[in-house]
């Protein structure tokens, strides 16, 4: 295998518009290509049908638009034996039982490669469609990775599930490339020369912005110690928090990037829960990346990623995230350290360059032993 092309085809749910597809597929390709894999990419949702689905109501429109898109990925499939390798993010459809999984896994076609990075076992549903969570199933994660030749799984929480339905499972966390995620030119992010307020910036999801408000005595607390700013951004609805400066920030795919670099100090809140010890802490990675000292729950994998004092803090009551919070917004030193230290961190174990020939090497693997 190592003296011809091997072709993928790697099947998302969501466009590059979500981070799922974009940090878990789309950013390895130009890698997989230089070192001589061919990649197809082929998406369910249309970024048009992707901002859709967040948007409450519209059940109708949704569902018409669903059931075309999916005739459109089944025909799609026709060319499936055509590839060396199948490569499935997630889940081939968000809804219904694994059918087509089953199908594909059948003997004769090529062997597929199962990646995941969140608790998709779990029953969650977004607050825009609560009416189909009768139609999302959960126990379907167990039987697509029963008929996977390999799993890739985002954290050891997940490969700890993969591992009782197959014993080929690779953990590859999700990574950022450091050509892109680098820290602000000029001013060192948080070394507070600016005469504007510093910015506390939580950047996130229509899905995750729940979380925000176990913030929210948070920020009101620390407002009355400091003069400064809430960014938000990527919210379904803008966010108000009385007493606090809050600027809403429109995410956009072309200012990913440049949203981080904003931020003085980023914050990211999560329940402890069995869901976020699914999570891959990926948006502790990228305030990282860029040089944003990062301020997290102590939940799963943020133990890993965050050591608390020394690259990062980490905070479990509301109280320690005031104190915390206080002294990062009050040491200028203290915040160029972290920034400092998270960046190595980022560099050493969750990076591109780390990460993009594990990937290589698990589907050069699996091409070689099907054939």
């Amino acid at each position: 295998m190592t003296d011809r092309t091997i072709r993928v085809l790697a099947l998302s749910p969501i466009p590059e518009e979500g981070a799922g597809c974009r940090f878990r597929i789309a950013q390895f390709i130009p890698y997989l290509e230089s070192v001589g894999f061919e990649v197809t990419l082929q998406s369910l949702f249309t970024p048009e049908f992707f901002r859709l689905v967040y948007k409450p109501g519209q059940y109708l429109r949704k569902a018409v638009t669903f059931a075309g898109l999916s005739l459109r990925r089944l025909g799609s499939l026709a060319s499936a034996s055509h590839f060396d390798v199948i490569f499935i993010y997630r889940e081939m459809f968000p809804v219904g039982p694994p059918l087509v999984e089953r199908l594909l896994a059948a003997r004769g076609r090529p062997p597929i490669v199962f990646d995941f990075d969140d608790a998709i076992f779990l029953p969650s549903v977004s607050e825009a469609n609560r009416l189909i969570s009768a139609l999302k199933q959960p126990g379907k994660v167990s039987t697509i990775i029963r008929h996977s030749d390999h799993v890739i799984a985002g954290n050891d929480y997940l490969a700890a599930y993969a591992r009782r339905f197959n014993d080929a499972v690779t953990v590859i966390p999700t990574s950022v490339d450091l050509s892109r995620f680098v820290p602000r030119l000029g001013i060192a992010s948080g070394n507070g020369a600016s005469s504007q307020p510093l910015v506390v910036g939580w950047i996130g999801s229509p899905t995750t912005g729940r979380y925000l408000r176990m913030l929210t005595p948070v920020v009101q607390k620390l407002s009355e110690r400091h003069a400064f700013v809430l960014r938000i951004s990527g919210t379904a609805d803008p966010v108000s928090i009385p007493g606090v400066r809050v600027d809403n920030t429109p995410w956009t795919l072309g200012r990913e990037v440049e949203l981080f670099n904003t931020c003085d100090v980023g914050v990211y809140p999560l329940p402890d829960d069995d869901w976020s010890k699914g999570k891959c802490g990926f948006k502790a990675i990228q305030f990282m990346a860029c040089g944003v000292p990062v301020i997290s729950s102590v939940v799963g994998v943020n133990r890993e990623i965050i050591e608390d004092g020394v690259n990062g803090f980490l905070a479990s009551t509301d109280e320690e995230w005031v104190r915390k919070l206080d002294r990062l917004l009050s040491d200028a030193a203290l915040r160029r350290r972290f920034a400092d230290a998270g960046r190595r961190t980022i560099e050493a174990r969750y990076s591109l360059d780390v990460n993009a020939p594990k990937l290589a090497a698990t589907l050069r693997a699996v091409a070689r032993d099907a054939r």
